[in-house]
């Protein structure tokens, strides 16, 4: 199995790999079409995360180093223990954060019409609890069921501002069976702060999501 390129090296991709990779929208966003979804045949994170130890770690300044894979593995055993549905997706949220350029997290959960804000973790709570489908960075993800990274967010009108410190923003859905249950949203307060590893990492992070929800 192919080893995956050390993520701390991650923000060092050049535009030109990057852009083999996605697609490139007026005014900026990035959008790449998930090609994962649910598997016939798979469980949910744990069949994902045979490939723990490929993710590599990232630098986060003076705390150190922090490994994704070290994440991956905390969030394989909470989405496979059966516990209640908050409790893990709350769980997902703490662990995400702990990746240093992710600044806050939330999942949302698809309530007919809406997204709903169903558990988060950051600095300060969001004002955008619910949000129309179709509408805003999140809404434009769970219609498109792809994944959408915003380099810059003051570069997309779509972007609906929630803290003055965002400056990218990376939208991955949720999808049962084709269909988008609900999404992981991360703002980072860096910009072009997602980068192919963060995109293939909260892919699989939603595969197993899919799971439980």
């Amino acid at each position: 199995m192919e080893k995956w390129r050390d993520a701390g090296m991650m923000h060092n991709d050049s535009q030109a790999a990057y852009r083999d990779r996605v697609r490139v929208a007026p005014g900026g966003p990035l959008r790449q079409r998930n090609p994962y979804g649910r598997r016939p045949g798979w469980s949910g994170l744990g069949d994902a995360m045979k490939g723990v130890g490929k993710f590599g770690e990232v630098l986060a300044g003076e705390k150190g180093k922090v490994s994704y894979d070290a994440v991956a593995e905390r969030l394989d055993k909470i989405i496979s223990s059966g516990s209640q549905k908050k409790a893990i997706t709350d769980f997902v949220c703490r662990e995400l954060r702990k990746i240093p350029h992710y600044t806050w997290v939330g999942i949302y959960e698809v309530q007919g019409n809406e997204l709903a804000l169903t558990s988060w973790s950051g600095p300060s709570a969001t004002q955008h609890v619910r949000i129309p489908v179709g509408q805003g960075i999140c809404g434009a993800a769970v219609t498109a069921k792809e994944t959408v990274v915003v380099p810059d967010v003051s570069r997309d009108p779509r972007y609906l501002q929630c803290f003055l410190n965002t400056n990218s923003e990376i939208v991955v859905p949720i999808l049962k069976e084709g269909v988008a249950v609900a999404e992981i949203d991360i703002d980072s307060d860096q910009l072009g702060a997602f980068g192919p590893t963060d995109t293939e990492f909260l892919t699989w992070v939603a595969g197993g999501l899919a799971g439980i929800l």
